[in-house]
Order: structure tokens, then sequence, then C-alpha cells
């Protein structure tokens, strides 16, 4: 055989050879046996329908309305919400900062009739500009927990004043849109449909507005639901498939070696932290609560309505606290259930620990109302105990204060008044009447 039959054999064989292969490329079917019960997905929300817009977390404590020296408030959150839903509508434009004189009279002048909304605590202006159509640049170093609305002729600009009480700093902004002084004006011609308020000084700088009489507030009992401790795995950890769980009789713990994940069904609590993390590193508080929106948001974590609660730079926390009606729900101590805050704390831009819920409310079965002591009776409690010291009051509100019934799923939801200190610390006048040993416990 010569060499040119040994060439032609040689690649003969070598093309049938590549034909072979490519008819076995062609004709595989693989299998996915081994990968049968695996997601293709990492981390799964808790509940994709659980999203927020930012509006409907950051959302204003209480309206007042002023009209001279007469002040108006009303439970009901109805106004506020339709009033805070009407600005996300409208341009603002001409940002400037005013004069401590301004202050005085957009806050405390008796001949300006104006609307107010307050807020839990102090929001960055940034993160308000980031929510509403804004043309000027934004100031990242202003925070408020007041916005006044001036009430003007049909044919004048609205003005909106953004406040910072304790500093006593005000930036005023107009607002582009023709109907927006319409619509304060209408809220405004609404006021005696309001109960009365009146001004009780808490401290040199500190004005807070209290009602002349009673308020009925609704009593609730509600259904609750327990969250699946796996819902949690699978929406906390970026690969839960990695995750070893021990179960014990006090908790179950989930981790993967970096994060611990800790669910305590009797406390209804859960603990999720990566310890590994610093905040050494802090962040602003409108980046700090950005993130924490955002986090929420992304995992699905809005299983109730929450309210932005307090920003805390110092410890780069967050909180939200559960809301019903726009009323702020607190936990009892004394028939506990479960925590009613969420509450995360941030480390190098990574979550270092967040606490929260394990159970979410369904829906509620029965209600009545209860009387509450009036704001003169509340000022009253306050000047003739010694427990408390006026100056450290940062605000006094009503709460919901949610407790554990005779029935396991259900829980009670009843009104107290609550005060909240300038270091965040909650009392309820319930708790110190009955402390003291008086008669009176915040309820009539």
């Amino acid at each position: 055989m010569n060499k040119e039959s040994i060439k032609s054999a040689i690649l003969v064989i070598l093309v049938v050879i590549s034909l072979f292969f490519t008819w076995n490329m062609w004709s595989l079917e693989p299998t996915y046996e081994k990968f049968e019960g695996e997601t293709l997905f990492e981390s799964v929300p808790i509940d994709d329908d659980a999203q927020r817009k930012m509006y409907e977390v950051i959302t204003p404590q209480q309206l007042f309305i002023h009209s001279g020296n007469k002040h108006y408030s009303t439970i009901n959150d109805s106004y506020a919400k339709s009033l805070w839903k009407e600005m996300q509508n409208w341009e603002y434009s001409n940002q400037k900062g005013l004069s401590k004189q301004d202050f005085e009279e957009i806050v405390s002048g008796t001949n300006i009739a104006r609307l107010e909304l307050r807020f839990f605590d102090e929001i960055p202006i940034e993160t308000f500009q980031s929510m509403v159509k804004w043309k000027d640049e934004t100031s990242s170093l202003f925070t408020f927990d007041r916005i006044y609305l001036r009430v003007v002729e049909e044919n004048e600009i609205q003005k909106v004043f953004f406040v910072s009480a304790s500093e006593k700093e005000i930036v005023e902004a107009s607002v582009n849109n023709l109907d927006a002084n319409v619509f304060v004006s209408d809220l405004f011609s609404k006021r005696e449909q309001f109960q009365p308020y009146f001004v009780f000084q808490a401290g040199e700088d500190n004005e807070i507005l209290l009602p002349e009489n009673q308020l009925k507030v609704n009593n609730f009992q509600y259904f609750t639901e327990i969250i699946d401790d796996e819902k949690f795995k699978d929406a906390l950890f970026s690969k839960p498939r990695i995750v070893k769980q021990d179960v014990n009789s006090t908790r179950n713990r989930y981790t993967d070696a970096t994060r611990e994940l800790n669910i305590y069904q009797a406390q209804h609590l859960v603990k999720f932290a990566n310890p590994t993390l610093s905040i050494s590193n802090s962040v602003d508080a409108f980046t700090l609560f950005q993130q924490s929106f955002n986090y929420l948001n992304d995992h699905g974590g809005w299983t109730d309505e929450y309210a932005l609660f307090d920003i805390n730079e110092s410890v780069q926390e967050v909180s939200m606290i559960m809301s019903i009606d726009s009323i702020p729900v607190i936990e009892s101590m004394e028939s506990k259930y479960g925590p009613t805050m969420i509450t995360q704390r941030w480390g190098q831009n990574e979550i270092a620990n967040y606490t929260r819920p394990s159970y979410q409310l369904i829906h509620s079965i029965s209600d009545d109302s209860t009387a509450l002591m009036s704001g003169r009776m509340v000022e009253e409690f306050i000047k003739n105990n010694q427990q408390i010291n006026a100056s450290q009051i940062y605000n006094i509100f009503i709460a919901y204060e949610l407790g554990s019934s005779d029935k396991e799923q259900i829980v009670s939801v009843s009104p107290v008044w609550c005060i909240k200190l300038k270091d965040g610390t909650l009392m309820k006048i319930r708790d110190i009447l009955e402390q003291t040993e008086g008669d009176e416990n915040g309820v009539e």
C-alpha cells in the first residue's frame, strides 16, 4: 500500500470518528435527575406581593390644623393620608432656608392659617426629595420632623415649609401645581369637624398638642398567622441550599457558617445576624434609610403595615413600627405576645442585625371602643408625677398595645397613652399610674 492510500484511509477514519461524535452530541438527552428538587433561584421573598412605595412607609403620625389660637386634629387617618398622597404628585422648586424669625412665625404665629403634618422622627430632606419631583439640588444636611402648609388665596403659589423643631431650622419650597392651594384650603375648611387640641409645653422648646376632651378609640382582636421558618430561611440567606438547621427546645437555628438565623417560636421573634460585620464605616441617615427600605422590599418583609419610627445614625439602626389605622402598635409587657417592630442594624453596607415579628395580623374579629383620658388629664398627670421630667419628653401620643389573649392565635389590641423620651424610651402612662398605685389608669 502506497503512502497516498494510507493517507486516504486515515482521512476516512477521522471523518467517520468526527461524524460519530457529532451524532452523539446532537442526539444526547442530558439527565436532570440530580437537579430535581433544587431551586434555580437562590433567595426567595417571604411574600412576592409585599412591596411598598416609600411614601407608604414614611407616613405622618398626625395631621393638625391651626387657625389663630385654635388647634384641631383627629385620629381618623384618612385626612392625613389623602394630603400626604396628594403631596407626592406636586412639583417642588425654589428651595431656600429661612431665618429664626421666620421659624417662630411659621411654627407659632397666631395670624397664619396652616396645616401641619408631624412625623415620628427626623427625616432627611434628601429622602423626601427622592420621593417627589424636586427641581432644585438635593441637600443632605437638613432633616425635618414637621411639614407646614400655609393656607393661601386661590391665585397664590402654595408654600411648603419643612421644619426641624429641635434645631429650629426651616426650609421653604414652592409648589408648581395650580390646584395644590385648593386642596389645602378645602382641608382647612373641615377643621370644625375635628377635635379641639391645646399646646402642652414639654420643656422650653417642645410644644406638644393634646386633645382637650376624651377620645374614643377602637379596641380590636386579631387572628394571627405564624410565618413558616423556611420562608425566613429562603428569603434572608443568599444561598439557602447550603444552610444547616439545628432545632432545640427554645429556638430553630439556621446557619451558613457566616450568618445565623434564630427563630423563637414561643416569643414570636426572629433574629438574623452576621457577627463578622462592624459599624465602623457608618453612612448618613439618607443612605441608612434607603438601604433599610430596599432590604425589606427585596425580601418581601412588609408582612403588615409598618411606618418609619426611628433612624439612629450613631448605631446605624433603623426601626419600623407596626401600625393600625396609622396608630403605632407597641408590645405589652404584662401579657407579652411578640415584638411589634422591625429593627435593622447595618455594618459595612450589609445587614448586621435584623429582628422582627415571626407573625402577621390577618383580620380583626371583634371591636368596641375605649375612652382615653383627655389631654388635660395627661398634662396634669405629668406635672404632678416626679418620675417624669417634662424637659426629657420628645412626644406624647396614642398607641395600640398588643398582647396575648386566652386563645393561642388571637391577640388583643387596645389603646394607651404613650410617652416617648428624647433617648427613645417608651413609657405607658397606665404603667406609671399602676406603679404609683394610682386609681386612674389612663382609661375612663
